[in-house]
């Protein structure tokens, strides 16, 4: 089966994902890209770009496939593609958190509505997200002021189901580095306001005031000119940074995640947790807010050691776990198996079967 993937926004876990996907389907899977960068820009005009590239070559496909970052209402009707449909969400405008005092755009939370109304089938990489979705979307439908749609919010949930997404666990070692004389905390995740980092690093330098023993590794993408929380963490914690910034390659990305000991989210937002979920596969202990994805994803046993409440809990948690290191190797390989059944080569046969079914519709 050919499948044509339309993705708007091919970097971060976009990018891993339909990598991934691609690397290891059954089916043969052509991937139409754009860098990503402007999101707003993205989600308004990439269907439009897409339709003028891609027009005659869409009919061939048995199978699109979509993201959250383009309007695939306005890519079928500007193509007149009429086959099957699905429409994968990372994130979506309606549930996504906003920084400081924004108001909400309705523009891009209808481009999310419409897509969803417009797909076949409508894949998210978690109940939470789905659930959350569910819940904002009653209320969006209740928003608007007359001419209701009443009819939306139900059929988009009926055509709505979860199927987490698989992590290239083959790029990863599967044995632990030499122990560190000092414990190393790391930080893979994007350098965005809705991952927190003024959270993370004020527990850090609290901890630093104590004179409990670390080393950091900073990682992730940044799409900031000037982030200054990490510029003023780089100075502040000069001494403890074995290395600070993005790298380029996967094989320094995971001499990196082998090296850490404990990886930090502060997430208040995340609805899937690629970086948790390759760290903990390298051994790295978790310690993770008891919100968003992580109760689900993180397994059950496991909840009591990792999760925590609030910054308190933390940084409570974080302490214990760096001067106790040593407590927690039979856990740690416990957790490393745990995240397997996240491994692509475990999860594809869920998303392989979901494409051929949802081909099988008789096109228009």
């Amino acid at each position: 089966m050919k499948i044509a993937f339309v993705e708007s926004f091919y970097g971060g876990s976009h990018k891993n994902f339909l990598d991934g996907l691609q690397k290891y389907s059954t089916h043969e899977i052509d991937t139409f890209t754009l860098l990503a960068r402007f999101w707003k820009w993205r989600l308004r005009t990439a269907a439009l770009y897409f339709a003028e590239q891609i027009k005659e070559e869409l009919p061939h496909y048995d199978l699109l496939i979509t993201t959250d970052m383009i309007n695939l209402a306005e890519l079928k009707a500007l193509t007149g593609y009429c086959g099957p449909s699905i429409m994968f969400f990372h994130e979506n405008q309606l549930t996504y958190p906003r920084s400081g005092h924004q108001t909400p755009d309705y523009h891009f939370v209808v481009a999310n509505c419409t897509s969803a109304l417009t797909a076949d089938v409508n894949l998210f990489n978690s109940q939470f997200q789905l659930q959350k979705f569910n819940r904002e979307l009653k209320q969006f439908q209740n928003r608007i002021p007359e001419f209701i749609p009443i009819h939306a919010h139900g059929n988009i949930i009926k055509k709505s189901k979860v199927v987490y997404m698989g992590c290239d666990f083959a790029l990863f070692h599967d044995k632990k580095t030499e122990a560190n004389m000092i414990p190393h905390i790391l930080w893979n995740h994007r350098w965005a306001f809705d991952k927190q980092p003024t959270v993370f690093f004020d527990a850090l330098y609290k901890l630093n005031d104590e004179n409990v023993p670390f080393k950091l590794i900073i990682l992730g993408e940044n799409h900031q000119v000037h982030p200054k929380i990490f510029l003023e963490a780089r100075e502040r914690l000069s001494q403890q940074i074995v290395h600070f910034g993005f790298v380029e390659t996967e094989e320094d990305y995971a001499k990196y995640l082998q090296l850490a000991d404990v990886v930090v989210s502060t997430a208040v937002q995340e609805n899937f947790g690629f970086a948790v979920m390759e760290a903990i596969y390298s051994r790295t202990l978790p310690l993770l807010p008891n919100r968003l994805s992580y109760p689900e994803v993180l397994d059950e046993t496991f909840h009591k050691y990792f999760l925590y409440k609030n910054d308190d809990d933390m940084v409570n948690k974080l302490r214990h776990m760096l001067l106790n290191l040593d407590r927690y190797s039979t856990i740690c390989e416990a957790l490393h198996n745990s995240v397997k059944r996240f491994d692509w080569r475990v999860r594809i046969a869920e998303f392989d079967a979901v494409f051929s079914q949802v081909a099988d519709k008789t096109p228009c």
